[in-house]
């Protein structure tokens, strides 16, 4: 098996580097790269299983990227291990071959995505999911309200039954909970179950957890197409009548409330300090 890969992005190419890179490994890659580099496209350079480089490897990454430089495109590296950076920085290349943290910041770097930014942009994925779960789960069909920031001590978001899981990544953190008042989420589990739910019970909670799990889910596959890097995490729930679930950081906080014909609910995305929002006060 090669110790190189190239595959298609969405508006990049994808170039995955692996093992040892010696010379013995270097001809055929020099022939493809020379290839990719006539229609010239910003590389993505995976380097988490990467343990060694060459010299001679180093040296071609360095003309690709000055090839690539000539039609207005670049190449970064990211998930670089320590040793191999050391490396390239001894050679005096740091600056021919950036290095960033993740593939996202690698994005950013070249304008293929936009600063983290908790924007409907971040927000419409975990929206999308939420009526897309509720209406195959448990046949209910959702409408979102407005988007709005949560103030600290707002009165008119609290709940009975709330579902939590984490947002983390290399670049921020952060959380994503969905909340009910209980009548709606005794009529959601009804219909989730094929019952009638008359009251919550440890096993109905934990339906809360697996709804926020599967909206969870199909959001970060979407969010990670774009470069995100949101890692799996694992769902708790809260429960008790009239909670407010405080957010894990002290970044902003979005609360979309949604109505249904079950009874109204809202979910909230908190995101890490120094994230960016642009979206109005509740």
């Amino acid at each position: 098996m090669k110790p190189w890969e190239f595959s298609d992005g969405e508006n990049h190419l994808c170039l995955t580097l692996s093992g040892d890179l010696q010379v013995d490994s270097l001809g055929s890659f020099e022939k493809e790269a020379a290839n990719r580099a006539k229609a010239p496209a910003y590389i993505l350079v995976d380097c988490q299983a990467l343990v060694e480089i060459s010299m001679a490897w180093l040296r071609t990454l360095v003309i690709l990227q000055k090839t690539l430089q000539q039609g207005g495109k670049a190449l970064r590296l990211y998930q670089v291990k320590p040793s191999v950076a050391s490396f390239i920085q001894a050679q005096g290349l740091e600056n021919a071959l950036p290095i960033r943290g993740n593939l996202r910041e690698a994005m950013v770097d070249l304008g293929l995505a936009a600063k983290v930014s908790l924007d409907v942009n971040f927000i419409n994925p975990f929206l999308d999911a939420t009526m897309k779960v509720l209406e195959v789960q448990t046949q209910t069909l959702c409408r979102p309200g407005s988007l709005t920031r949560k103030v600290a001590g707002d009165a008119r978001f609290v709940a009975d039954v709330s579902g939590v899981i984490g947002l983390v990544s290399d670049a921020f953190n952060g959380s994503v909970v969905i909340s009910f008042p209980e009548k709606t989420f005794l009529t959601v589990m009804s219909r989730m179950m094929g019952e009638e739910i008359k009251q919550i019970s440890k096993e109905i909670e934990d339906g809360a957890g697996e709804l926020t799990n599967m909206i969870f889910g199909q959001a970060k596959l979407t969010l990670n197409q774009k470069g995100y890097g949101i890692k799996t995490a694992i769902p708790s729930v809260v429960c008790g009548h009239g909670h407010s679930v405080q957010g894990v950081t002290s970044g902003p906080v979005v609360v979309v409330p949604f109505e249904t014909d079950a009874g109204p609910f809202f979910i909230e995305i908190c995101m890490s300090a120094g994230v960016r929002s642009d979206l109005p006060a509740a």
